[in-house]
């Protein structure tokens, strides 16, 4: 009876020793499974983001948000500019491994919705003009800056006579426009809202907002590179108040309805030759209204912009005696990044309404 008692009490000494052994390998497990998702999160993106971007300007934003903490690549091919672009089936298969892919939104790209069908499971897409209040688009000679209150009543019958002509002959061009190619239709806003560097203050903040989202494991590292920008941008957007507050005119005749946004922020009236995807041209009627509103506000600057043909600019300047000079809407490729392309701009637009 005892040496079965002595065997009942080795049984049961031996059951919880073995308990003991796989509560503490559990609590080990649990613990080394713990610190196995800590550090997953930790470097979920240690190869960084693979991110697609539709246009230069939210690569280059994009870029200085990300760091080397993931790669940028544009769809947009070099000699190219955002107008009517459409992506190919190689575009597609890129976006399909991307993590993230952001457009600029505000009707520029009419085949994103598509683009975002075929995205991998993983991959997000982010609008960086969400939160922008969006200008209408129309080849329209409206006043955009404060100064519009200044101008007087016969200016205002003259632009109003001439908005309703220049209505009557965009709307003639856009029903061809949309014979010729549908998808470059924008819904009636303008969608340049890069030319605004405030604009491009609330773009950064998306980019990052969803960098974060994607790779919580390096937000530190997106949040300072946002902060450097960020600091930059404040810098480069005192300078364009500075500067075109004290601009001697106001009113700026451009080739391309490219600059509303710009003519908002800093007080500016743009006249613009042709409409928003500046492949319209004006009739007669129209060349001679914007020559004849030249010469009565004496205007001395035409701005053209690279990659296009600056015939028609240059027939509104030997009309009317004024320069021909080149204001950049940021839209095709460039070695200069954002902020060194729209210095360019402000030194061009201080040299020509001073």
């Amino acid at each position: 009876m005892k040496l079965k008692k002595i065997a009942v009490a080795a049984c049961a000494l031996a059951l919880l020793t073995a308990c003991g052994k796989n509560q503490n390998a559990n609590v080990e497990n649990t613990a080394a499974n713990q610190a196995a998702v800590e550090d997953k999160v930790e470097n979920k993106r240690e190869d960084g983001l693979n991110i697609v971007t539709s246009t230069y300007i939210t690569r280059d934003l994009a870029q200085e948000i990300a760091g080397d903490s993931g790669t940028v690549t544009c769809l947009i091919p070099k000699g190219q500019g955002v107008h009517g672009f459409e992506p190919s089936p190689k575009d597609m298969n890129m976006l399909k491994e991307a993590d993230l892919f952001i457009y600029n939104g505000a009707g520029l790209e009419s085949w994103v919705d598509t683009v975002k069908d075929t995205m991998g499971e993983d991959g997000a897409a982010v609008e960086a003009s969400e939160g922008i209040e969006l200008l209408a688009g129309g080849h329209h000679h409206h006043h955009d800056g404060e100064e519009a209150h200044d101008h007087d009543h016969d200016a205002d019958e003259h632009d109003h006579d001439h908005d309703h002509d220049a209505a009557e002959h965009d709307h003639d061009h856009d029903h061809d426009a949309a014979e010729h190619d549908h998808d470059h239709d924008h819904g009636g806003k303008d969608p340049h809202v890069w030319m605004s560097v405030q604009n491009a203050k609330q773009m950064a903040q998306n980019i990052a907002d969803a960098m974060i989202k994607q790779d919580p494991g390096n937000k530190a590292n997106y949040e300072a590179n946002l902060a450097e920008l960020n600091k930059k941008l404040d810098s480069l957007d005192s300078s364009f108040k500075e500067t075109l507050a004290k601009a001697n005119t106001k009113d700026i005749v451009v080739s391309h309805e490219a600059y509303g946004y710009l003519a908002k922020e800093y007080g500016l009236h743009q006249i613009p030759i042709e409409g928003i995807n500046s492949e319209s041209e004006p009739d007669p009627k129209a060349m001679k209204e914007i020559i004849e509103l030249m010469k009565e506000k004496n205007i001395k600057t035409v701005f053209t912009e690279p990659n296009e043909d600056d015939k028609i600019a240059q027939t509104i300047a030997s009309e009317t005696g004024a320069e021909v000079k080149e204001l950049d809407p940021l839209e095709y490729e460039s070695d200069q990044n954002y902020i060194e392309r729209m210095e360019n701009n402000l030194k061009v637009l201080e040299s020509a309404l001073e």
